[in-house]
């Protein structure tokens, strides 16, 4: 446990500065925030940091109650542990000596026995070979189509098209851009919503077809659902973003 003391202490030391980088730069995201979405993601920003210090704060904590406090605690219970048994004398096993066998008398048949015969078993007429039934044909799942975007710095993969979901499910695709500033995932009620979208999730770094956000479906209600895809980049603006209507069944 000493011996790992100092890569924790630097592990720590080193996220708490770049914790603090991470401060100064939202706090200058947050003064040349334009949109109102912008600031709320600021805001949330500085949430994680908080959190994060926290965390870190428990860390060592935790790591110097384990070094200090409860390895002295233990050190005399180790070292008891550690203390050589006296040996145990040595006692002979008894072993047993075998008796004698016995020989088997053997039986010499008489000339008036009769040998028995088998006799052929018949099948009764109830239990003759009945046909089987056929064995159904397995209906393949149906294919999920995915959603066509329009750009293809802002894709979603799945879900598929009218994609019945529930309960945890990812959002797969892409989301890139030549000036990529952050991008965010929106949520809407009905099937290929115009409108009244609400934000979902988002994130600061481009995603190449791989996950772009998790959540639990059992926030919504059962129905149909459109999610959609925003890539802002570094000016505020965005390509045509990417829709894609699910039904929630949970």
């Amino acid at each position: 446990m000493r011996r790992t003391l100092p890569w924790i202490y630097a592990v720590c030391g080193l996220t708490a500065l770049y914790q603090i980088y991470r401060v100064w730069q939202v706090r200058i995201e947050r003064r040349q925030a334009v949109f109102s979405l912008e600031r709320e993601k600021a805001m949330r920003d500085i949430y994680n940091i908080f959190t994060i210090a926290m965390l870190l704060l428990i860390t060592m904590g935790v790591t110097y109650f384990f070094s200090n406090t409860l390895a002295i605690a233990v050190e005399p219970l180790v070292s008891e542990a550690l203390r050589p048994t006296p040996g145990v004398p040595f006692v002979p096993t008894p072993t047993s000596t075998p008796l004698p066998s016995t020989p088997t008398p053997t039986i010499t048949p008489t000339p008036g026995e009769a040998l028995a015969t088998a006799t052929p078993f018949e099948t009764p007429a109830g239990l003759e070979e009945t046909a089987l039934p056929p064995t159904p044909t397995p209906v393949p799942a149906p294919v999920v189509q995915a959603p066509s975007c329009p750009d293809p710095r802002s894709i979603i993969r799945a879900p598929g098209v009218n994609q019945n979901v529930s309960g945890a499910i990812s959002v797969v695709g892409t989301a890139s851009h030549n000036e990529f500033q952050y991008y965010k995932v929106e949520f809407a009620p009905g099937a290929n919503a115009a409108g009244g979208f609400v934000y979902l999730g988002g994130g600061n770094s481009q995603v190449f077809d791989s996950t772009l956000l998790g959540f639990d479906t059992n926030s919504l209600g059962n129905g149909a659902w459109t999610l959609r895809l925003i890539v802002v980049d570094q000016t505020g603006n965005f390509p045509p973003p990417c829709q894609v209507t699910i039904n929630v069944q949970n």
